[in-house]
């Protein structure tokens, strides 16, 4: 049931990173939320392996859900800011390209 609440939570940083991050028409609009799932299901599971070497990773504890919901949050955030930089400068850099094409280049 943890794992279910975990993926949720990791889902709802993703729609928050959405929307916070600059350029959000450059990118489909499920892509950070569906990253932010995987992130918190994929960190939480591997967690609950390590239960056993680590019993301050219990699921009534805290640090599981802190670690696993800071991964999510920082894979969402590098992911999202930077997907969308580079996106805008590639546009950028295709519309300068477009627009001069065709013109005599004088040296």
């Amino acid at each position: 049931m943890e794992l279910m609440f975990a993926g949720l939570a990791g889902i709802l940083l993703g729609v928050a990173v959405q929307f916070a991050a600059p350029h959000r028409a450059t990118r489909g609009p499920v892509l950070l939320p569906a990253l932010g799932g995987i992130v918190a299901l994929v960190v939480w599971q591997a967690l609950t392996w390590l239960q056993g070497a680590a019993p301050w990773l219990a699921y009534d504890g805290g640090w599981i859900w802190v670690i696993t919901l800071a991964a999510s949050a920082i894979a969402t955030v590098v992911v999202g800011w930077s997907l969308s930089n580079r996106r805008q400068h590639d546009d950028d850099d295709l519309l300068h390209r477009l627009s001069h094409l065709g013109r005599a280049q004088t040296t």
